[in-house]
C-alpha cells in the first residue's frame, strides 16, 4: 500500500474511532480528561474521562501514527528520561513525541474528549523527548542531532521549531529554526514573558561529551522572534560542579517550571542525581537523593543561583530504597506557592514551598509512596511502581500520577501540601502492562468550543 494511502487510512480510522467513543463520553458527562502516552512500538494516547469526584473512566485509545521508544538504557521505568513528552495546548490540542520514529503528532480534542489525529511531522532530529508551546509556536527537543550514541551519557541534542495552526492543529516546520545544544535535553520551558527558552540538560558534566557542557545543567536561549532562538545559549549554569569535594552526584536535571515574580522570573528545576561527581554514569545503587534548585532568569536570559541542591529527603543518602532518588517531574499548585516533585526510581512524591524570594523548602518528603526499584535484584525494576510524570487539575484538587512500572494512573486527592496525598483510584484500562508508559496531560473542558 502506498505511504500516502496508509496515512489517509490511519486518519480515517482515527476519525471513525472518535465517533465511536463520542457516544460513551457524552453519556458519562465528564468534567475533564486525562491523556496518557503508551510509548509502545505503536505509539498513541489512552484517554480517560474525569468524573466529578476526580476518578477516571476509560474512553479509548488513539494511535499517533508513530512509534514510541526507549531513550534510556532499556529499562521499563522512565523510558524517555524527560518531562512534557505529552503536552496540552490551550485545552484544544494534545501533542505527543514519537521517540522511535523521530516524529511529533498533534491531536484535536473533541467536545466529548475523544481525539482526532491531525498531523504527524518529522521532529528534525533523533529521539524527540520533550515539547513546549507558546502562542502557536512549538519547540521540540531531540536527544541527538545525528543519531550516533550509545546511551544518555553521550547524547547531544538539538531544538527545532514548528508552527501550530491554532485553528486546525496542523504542525509545520519553521525552516532555519534548528539550534544545537551542549548535551542531552530532558525538558523545555518558555518564561511567562516569552523572552527566553530554557532547556534542562540531563548529562551535563558527563565525561562522554564536551567539557563545555560541564556547567550547563540549564541552557537559556533568548527568543529573537517566534520560532527563532539566539544561535547559542546566552547563559548556562549548574548547581553542582564536576569533581566537587563533597562527592555530590551531578544534577542530572530534568523537569522545569518558570515562575514570574515582580521584575524577574525564576527557573525551578528538578535534579535526579544520576551521574557521579567524576562525570561517570551512576549505577542504581549509586543514585543519590534527588534535589530542587532555583535560578533567577533576567530579561536578557541570564541565569544566576538562588537555592541550590535542596534535597527531596531530610538528608542526602545513596540508593533508591533508602531515599527519594531520580527526582524528575514537577507540578505547581494554582496558588504558585507550593509544588510537587515526583521521584522515579524510589517511587516517592514530595511537596515543596516556593518562597517570595525564589528560594524553595521541602514540606513533606513522603507525601505519597510506592515500591522502589531494587538494585540488588536480578531485575531491579520487577515489582517497582515506577512513578513517572504528573498532571494536576486547574483547581489543584486532584493529582494524576503515571506509574510506568505497573502501567497505571494513580489518582490522588490534594487536601493541603502539608498533608499526605490521598489515593482515590488506580486505573490501567487500555495501558500496556509491560511497563514503559510515558507522558500525561490533563484537559480542562472550560475552553472547549461549541464547534469542537
Amino acid at each position: 500500500m502506498p505511504k500516502s494511502l496508509r496515512v489517509t487510512c490511519l486518519l480515517a480510522v482515527s476519525v471513525m474511532c472518535s465517533a465511536i467513543f463520542a457516544k460513551t463520553a457524552t453519556a458519562q458527562n465528564y468534567t475533564g480528561a486525562v491523556y496518557v502516552g503508551t510509548d509502545g512500538q505503536t505509539n498513541g494516547l489512552v484517554a480517560y474521562g474525569q468524573k466529578a469526584d476526580g476518578t477516571l473512566a476509560f474512553i479509548g485509545e488513539y494511535l499517533s501514527g508513530g512509534a514510541g521508544g526507549r531513550l534510556n538504557t532499556g529499562g521499563p521505568i522512565d523510558p524517555l528520561i524527560s518531562a512534557h513528552s505529552v503536552l496540552n495546548v490551550d485545552n484544544r490540542f494534545v501533542l505527543q513525541v514519537n521517540a522511535g520514529s523521530n516524529t511529533v503528532s498533534s491531536f484535536r480534542v473533541n467536545k466529548d474528549f475523544s481525539l482526532t489525529l491531525v498531523s504527524v511531522v518529522p521532529s528534525g532530529g533523533f529521539g524527540p523527548d520533550t515539547i513546549v508551546e507558546r502562542d502557536g509556536v512549538v519547540y521540540v527537543a531531540n536527544v541527538s542531532s545525528d543519531g550516533v550514541y550509545t546511551g544518555p551519557p553521550d547524547q547531544v541534542g538539538d531544538i527545532d521549531a514548528f508552527e501550530l495552526n491554532l485553528g486546525t492543529g496542523h504542525l509545520q516546520e519553521i525552516p532555519g529554526s534548528k539550534r544545537q545544544l551542549l548535551g542531552r535535553p530532558s525538558d523545555l520551558a518558555v518564561g511567562p514573558s516569552g523572552r527566553s527558552l530554557v532547556v534542562s540538560i540531563y548529562n551535563a558534566g558527563s565525561t562522554a561529551i564536551s567539557d563545555s557542557a560541564a556547567t550547563a545543567e540549564l541552557e537559556s536561549f533568548a527568543i529573537v522572534r517566534p520560532g527563532f532562538l539566539t544561535p547559542s545559549p546566552v547563559s548556562t549554569i549548574t548547581s553542582t560542579q564536576r569533581n566537587n569535594v563533597q562527592e555530590r552526584n551531578l544534577p542530572s536535571a530534568i523537569g522545569i517550571a518558570i515562575r514570574e515574580l515582580p521584575g524577574h522570573e525564576v527557573v525551578v528545576v528538578t535534579e535526579s542525581r544520576e551521574f557521579l561527581a567524576n562525570g561517570q554514569p551512576a549505577s542504581l545503587s549509586q543514585f543519590q537523593t534527588g534535589s530542587v534548585s532555583t535560578f533567577d532568569l533576567n530579561s536578557s536570559g541570564f541565569l544566576r543561583p538562588i537555592s541550590l541542591d535542596v534535597p527531596t529527603s531530610s538528608q542526602i543518602t545513596t540508593g533508591p530504597t533508602n531515599t527519594s532518588t531520580s527526582s524528575c517531574w514537577i507540578s505547581f499548585d494554582k496558588d504558585g506557592q507550593t509544588f510537587w516533585v515526583v521521584s522515579a526510581s524510589s517511587s516517592i512524591i514530595s511537596s515543596f514551598r516556593f518562597n517570595e524570594d525564589g528560594s524553595v523548602e521541602e514540606i513533606d518528603s513522603r507525601a505519597a509512596t510506592g515500591i522502589p526499584v531494587n538494585p540488588a535484584a536480578a531485575n531491579p525494576a520487577a515489582g517497582a511502581t515506577g512513578f513517572v510524570d504528573v498532571a494536576e487539575t486547574g483547581d489543584s484538587n486532584f493529582l494524576y500520577e503515571l506509574e510506568s512500572g505497573t502501567g497505571k494512573v494513580a489518582i490522588y486527592r490534594i487536601f493541603s501540601p502539608d498533608s499526605p496525598l490521598t489515593l482515590l483510584q488506580q486505573i490501567s484500562t487500555g495501558l500496556p502492562q509491560t511497563g514503559g508508559v510515558m507522558g500525561i496531560a490533563f484537559i480542562n473542558p472550560a475552553d472547549l468550543g461549541e464547534g469542537q
